[in-house]
């Protein structure tokens, strides 16, 4: 699955659920962030993975499209308007048994550790103890009900803020 790169102003020609690229203006107040461009606004949901934008950044953002009464975009993840880094890619979903590459942010949640895709999908870290921090994973699916991982190689990802010109 790929990103279809699209205006706000054209998100109604999409289906409920389809991915998308678009860029405008982030702002976020205490009831959310919002993208907009000319007279146009989209509600964003979630936060974005690896980089959080400054008040009236121009920016790119990937995520899923949520048609409904509002349109809103459940955020994948953000850069500035102009940088080359990141771009976001749909990881694999795969069967149990596969090995697959995941890049998550690994998080502990009591005694629990939680890989948190890009895309938003989790996966509960069986046996190796990781920092919380970004990594790319190598893992074993051991199961989709619940989503399990067991790791075979993590290579954390430097945060590297992405980099843009202004003149």
């Amino acid at each position: 699955m790929t990103y279809t790169q699209i205006s706000l102003q054209h998100l109604t020609s999409l289906s409920d659920g389809d991915l998308v690229h678009v860029a405008g203006i982030y702002t976020r107040d205490l009831g959310g962030a919002v993208l907009t461009s000319g007279d146009r606004r989209l509600i964003l949901l979630g936060e974005p993975f690896s980089y959080i934008p400054r008040q009236q950044a121009k920016v790119e953002i990937w995520g899923r499209l949520l048609q409904g009464k509002v349109q809103r975009l459940q955020i994948h993840d953000v850069r500035p308007a102009g940088a080359t880094l990141p771009v976001p890619e749909v990881g694999e979903v795969g069967k149990a048994g596969d090995e697959i590459t995941l890049t998550a942010h690994v998080r502990c949640v009591g005694d629990d550790q939680i890989a948190t895709t890009p895309e938003g999908r989790t996966y509960l870290v069986i046996g190796t103890e990781l920092d919380q921090r970004h990594y790319t994973l190598i893992a074993r699916l051991l199961g989709l009900n619940p989503p399990m991982v067991e790791v075979v190689q993590a290579v954390p990802i430097t945060q590297i803020a992405p980099v843009t010109r202004d003149w």
